[in-house]
C-alpha cells in the first residue's frame, strides 16, 4: 500500500521576503561587528610610508599586524610595529635583534649578541649599509659602534633593515614591551 510523504500534495511555501531581509540584515550586522572586532583588537593592515625595512618590507607594501602578542611569543628576527619612543602618534617598524637578558654591542656596524657576531647571511635579503649622512651629525653619533648593553626584562632591541636610513634602538635604546603594537605576519 502506498503511503504519501508528509506534505505530499500541499502547495510549496512562497519565498518569504521579509524573513530573508531580516536574516540578511542580521548576518551583515554580525559580519560587520566581527570585522570591526578583528581589525581593532586582533589584526589590522599597515602600510609603511618609509623605507626603513626595505627590501624585506618595501615602502607602500601592505602588511598585517597581529596585536595579541606576549613577550614569550616574540623571537629574534621577528618584525614588530612599535610606538615611536620620542614622537607621539608615530610608529616604527623594526626587527628584534635583542631580547631580555641579551647583551648587545656593535663595532663598525657589526652587531654582537652575547659576544658573538650576528651573521646576516641567512636572511633572504641584504642589509643596506650605505651611509649618506654628513660627517659627524650630532643625532647619529656612536650609533654604529656602541659598548655592551644588557637588555632588561620586558625590553627589546630593534634594528631596521635599512640601517643607514632610519631611526631605531641605536638612537633611542631598547623598546619596552608595552610600546609594541604588534607583530608583522
Amino acid at each position: 500500500m502506498f503511503t504519501p510523504r508528509k506534505g505530499f500534495g500541499e502547495k510549496e511555501k512562497k519565498f518569504d521576503k521579509k524573513r530573508f531581509a531580516k536574516l540578511l540584515g542580521f548576518s551583515l550586522t554580525i559580519g560587520l561587528l566581527l570585522a570591526l572586532l578583528l581589525r581593532s583588537w586582533i589584526l589590522f593592515p599597515f602600510i609603511p610610508d618609509t623605507s626603513e625595512m626595505n627590501p624585506a618590507i618595501p615602502k607602500g607594501k601592505r602588511v598585517y599586524i597581529y596585536r595579541w602578542i606576549q613577550p614569550s611569543s616574540l623571537f629574534l628576527g621577528d618584525v614588530v610595529l612599535a610606538e615611536h619612543p620620542t614622537q607621539s602618534g608615530s610608529v616604527i617598524l623594526g626587527r628584534i635583534v635583542g631580547k631580555p637578558g641579551d647583551t648587545l654591542s656593535m663595532k663598525e656596524k657589526v652587531l654582537f649578541r652575547n659576544n658573538i657576531p650576528e651573521t646576516e647571511g641567512n636572511l633572504p635579503y641584504t642589509i643596506s649599509h650605505r651611509d649618506t649622512r654628513n660627517p659627524f651629525p650630532a643625532l647619529h653619533s656612536n650609533r654604529d659602534s656602541f659598548s655592551a648593553l644588557l637588555i632588561e626584562d620586558r625590553n627589546f632591541f630593534l634594528l631596521c633593515d635599512n640601517r643607514d636610513d632610519c631611526l631605531d634602538s641605536r638612537d633611542f635604546g631598547p623598546i619596552p614591551f608595552e610600546k609594541l603594537v604588534g607583530k608583522v605576519l
